[in-house]
Formats: C-alpha cells, structure tokens, sequence
C-alpha cells in the first residue's frame, strides 16, 4: 500500500471514531494547566519550557487523533531530525531515532514539507524501509505524520501511530496539524525564555563581578600597595624583603586572575542588560505582591542608550505599581519586542483597573495615561515623549488593563 498526500477537502471514515479538537481543527497548548488564569495570561505562562513544550505535543497528538502513539522529532543539526517527546510507546526503540529527511515516513514529510499517512507502515511501497525493525517493535501499522513549521521552514514533524491497520481520515490530519501549529508557537517562546533566562543570568554574573571588583579587587590593592610599603622600609633584612618580593608578586598574580575572571564574567552583549533588568523586577514584583508575574523578550532587541533604557525600566516599573495599588490582579506579564525600529514594552493585567471605569479614559483604541489618571505614569509620559515615544492605556472588555510604551530606537 503506498503512502497518500491527505485531501483535506474530502471527509472519508478512517474505521475508527477520531475525537475532534477543539472546534477549530486545532489545539490549545495550554489545556488543562494554569486553569485559573485568563486564556491569554495561561497561554504565556504555559509556553516557557522546550521540553515541556514537547511532551505536551506527544501526549496532545495522541489525544486529539486517537492515536495509539504521538511522537515528536525536531530538526537539529545538519538538517536530521530526532525523535525527542513521545507518549503511549511501549519499548524504546523509536527513543531518540535520528530521521534523516527523505528516509521512512517523517524523513518525507520534512522533505516535502506536508502530511503523509500510511495504513500499513511494513508493506507501504511510497516510503523507504530504513526504520521497520523499530517501528515492528512498537507493533505499529497505521501512521500519520505532519511537519511542524515556524517562519524559518519545517523545525519538525509530529506523528501519531495505531497498533492496528485502522488509517487517519482527514479530521485527523487537521486536527495534528493544529497540534503542529501550537506546537511551533511553544518552542518559538520556549526559545525566546530561555535567551531571557539566558540573559538574567548574565546580569547576574555582571553583579557579582562589580561585586568582586568593588571588594576582592580593592582589598588585593590595598594589601599590595602595603606590602611594597613595607620593602621600601630601610630597616627591613634581606630575608625580609625577599619573603615580602614573594608575597607581592603573589598579590600580582592574584590581581590578574581576578582581572581575567571580571572580563570573563562580564563579557557579553550590551543588549543583555534591559530584558534582564525588566525580568529582575518581575521577579521582586512576584515576591513582594504574590502576583504571578512573567516577562519575555518576543524578538532581538537593538542595543539602546542610557536614556532609552531609563525610560523604559521606569514605564515598567512605574505599570506594575499601579497594578500592584489598584488592580486586584492575579497575574501580569511584561513583554519587550522591536519592530520598524521601535522598541515596544508592554505590561499587562487581568485586574479590574486602577479607577473608575479605565474604558472610559482609554477608549477602544487606547487612551493617553492623564484620562487615566495615574500621576506617576503622566510623568513617565512626559519622560517617555521627550525621547520620541508615546504610552497608552488600553482597557479590556473581559477584564484588565495593558499599558504599552513605545520608543524609537537610535
């Protein structure tokens, strides 16, 4: 039996009843977990592990298919894919198989970049026969599999798989391909979280080396700076002076390794230091109010002066007290993001606002911070226009608030 492309437009029975989705032909990535948050908050909150990410798309694509088996491989070096999250397996043979493109059924689907099943894996003639032992290991004849893809091309593919000759109809093959399009979402944030995590602790190194220079550095010059003191004494023996030549070049040597590790430790990019800092405060935010608290840096960021970074950790931090005052939230995220050359952060609440009624200040479109209200945020304005920029507050019908800043970049 040879593999076939799927035919999304017709409807065929597959033999076997195939629960739907979630009445989009897709999936949420975030079913079940953070139930208590607001889609859109639960939906970040949820997208900040690669690994996570990855389990939750086996165990996902099994579940919307009816599948036996999900598993999911993703593109790494060289072009090969690996097969790295998988549920429902019952020995270890798929574990981890590297899938060049071409080869078996997902080594096709990354060649061609689109679907393709099978109903009898063993005895299809429209797929290569590299991977049988393993897959006869598992038992499987039934097999579907779609490519995931970002913006860059296919990152992967996912497949689901039955123990018997009972193939994927077409609700199948839409409901997976939902799967695959969140399942791209969540490793292109887990990815982006992990470069903030990346650089939080960059700032964290360049605090201890500041430390160090500040302490260790100072105490290693003072001490020197004695120890030649006492050599220069006349009164001194020879015996003397050669122990105190030894512990000067010591000092030397330790004033150098100290020097090495401070460049070492602060040796990265200058664009580190802003979502680092907004991820600090987010952190001492969370602790000091309870409020659960998440930033992410949604793109590169270009590297910024002084003035522009000042202005941006002040909106921010001057947002969140506000929520922190008037908003009787239960969760907050702060976004960065650059486009078009201008640098956007964004904080926002799933509260009930900080007075009044903020849709009647902020209209549909977004209102200014003085219809508001806020006397801290009308000067963060005012800071904020002096350098190009703008800040708005924009109501939510459901409930929240967000307050967007926006600076062009120099």
């Amino acid at each position: 039996m040879s593999t076939r492309p799927p035919a999304p437009d017709a409807g065929r029975p597959s033999g076997r009843r195939e629960p739907p989705g979630d009445g989009r032909g897709g999936v949420s990535p975030t079913d079940g977990a953070f139930g208590g948050l607001p889609p859109r908050h639960a939906a970040l909150l949820a997208l900040l592990d690669r690994t996570a990410a990855l389990r939750e798309a086996s165990r996902r694509a099994r579940e919307v298919t009816g599948a036996d088996i999900g598993l999911v491989g993703v593109v790494e070096d060289g072009g090969v894919a690996v097969l790295r999250s998988w549920a429902g397996t019952r020995r270890e043979s798929l574990h981890n198989l590297v899938v060049p493109a071409g080869l078996g059924l997902g080594g096709k689907v990354i060649a061609t970049e689109r679907p393709w099943r099978v109903r009898d894996y063993a005895r299809s003639r429209g797929i290569t026969h590299h991977f049988d032992e393993p897959i006869g290991a598992e038992g499987i004849h039934a097999m579907l599999s779609v490519p995931v893809r970002d913006e860059n091309g296919v990152i992967g593919m996912i497949y689901v798989a039955r123990r018997e000759r009972a193939g994927f109809g077409d609700r199948a093959v839409t409901a997976l391909s939902g799967v695959a399009d969140a399942t791209a979402l969540a490793l292109t944030v887990a990815d982006l979280a992990q470069a903030q995590r990346d650089a939080e602790a960059q700032a964290e190194r360049r605090r201890i080396a500041v430390a160090l220079h500040d302490s260790v550095g100072a105490m290693l010059f003072t001490i020197g700076a004695q120890v030649r003191d006492l050599r220069a004494d006349a009164g001194a023996t020879l015996e003397f002076a050669e122990r105190l030549g030894t512990v000067e070049r010591q000092l030397s040597e330790a004033s150098t390794a100290l020097r090495r590790s401070l460049a070492a430790l602060t040796d990265a990019p200058a664009d580190c230091s802003l979502p680092a800092a907004v991820a600090g405060d987010c952190r001492s935010f969370q602790a000091r109010t309870g409020i659960t608290t998440r930033s992410l840096t949604l793109t590169d960021l270009p590297e910024l002066d002084a003035a522009r970074c000042r202005a941006v950790l002040t909106a921010v931090r001057e947002a969140l007290l506000n929520v922190e005052k008037h908003a009787r939230a239960s969760s907050v995220v702060v976004s960065l993001a650059e486009a078009d050359g201008t640098l956007t952060a964004v904080v926002a609440d799933d509260g009930v606002g900080w007075s009044g009624d903020p849709r009647e200040a902020s209209g549909a479109a977004g209102g200014t911070v003085r219809a508001a209200g806020g006397m801290g945020l009308t000067a963060v304005e005012e800071r904020v226009a002096r350098l190009g920029g703008s800040l708005q507050v924009v109501a939510h019908d459901d409930a929240g608030l967000t307050v967007r800043i926006r600076i062009p970049c120099p």
